[in-house]
């Protein structure tokens, strides 16, 4: 895996800050090893709809409040936009304040396109097995039921 054009960076990051941006299979094991904080720069909505598993939604304006602060451990900072460049200028004004911060060549859209796992959004159906919760009840009925077609009967 190389980094991108004009970073320079070694394969044991022992120390070693991240390069300026990073590419998605790079970013996606700088993720998956809990080596960085993600922070995405993208609309709520956006956010909301899909999402790296473990990252943040933060304003563009607000991103420098939280870096330095409770940083949980990790190193570095990945920040993430919808194409990479408004999350490029605000890793580079990271590293201005210090901060080791990186950004993902390409944005959310190449990571994605990458075939990186995304975060479900909230709204996305659950097509899997039957999942049941000792003592959960269903909170709608699916209208599949015998006699489920039509309005729900009162109880």
């Amino acid at each position: 895996m190389e980094p991108a054009e004009g970073d320079e960076m070694s394969d044991e990051r022992g120390g070693e800050t991240l390069p300026e941006r990073v590419e998605p299979d790079e970013a996606r094991e700088l993720v998956a090893g809990g080596r960085v904080r993600v922070v995405d720069v993208r609309s709520a909505d956006d956010f909301a709809a899909e999402r790296i598993s473990g990252s943040v939604h933060a304003e563009p304006d607000e991103v420098s409040d939280g870096v330095g602060e409770d940083r949980a451990g990790r190193d570095a900072v990945l920040v993430v936009c919808a194409d990479g460049e408004r999350s490029a200028e605000i890793a580079e004004a990271l590293r201005a304040d210090g901060a080791d911060a990186s950004s993902i060549e390409g944005g959310f859209s190449a990571w994605a396109d990458a075939g990186n796992p995304t975060a479900p959004g909230r709204d996305d159906e659950y097509d899997g097995p039957a999942v049941t919760v000792p003592g959960a009840v269903a909170s709608e009925s699916s209208g599949d039921e015998e006699g489920g077609e039509g309005e729900d009967e009162e109880r």
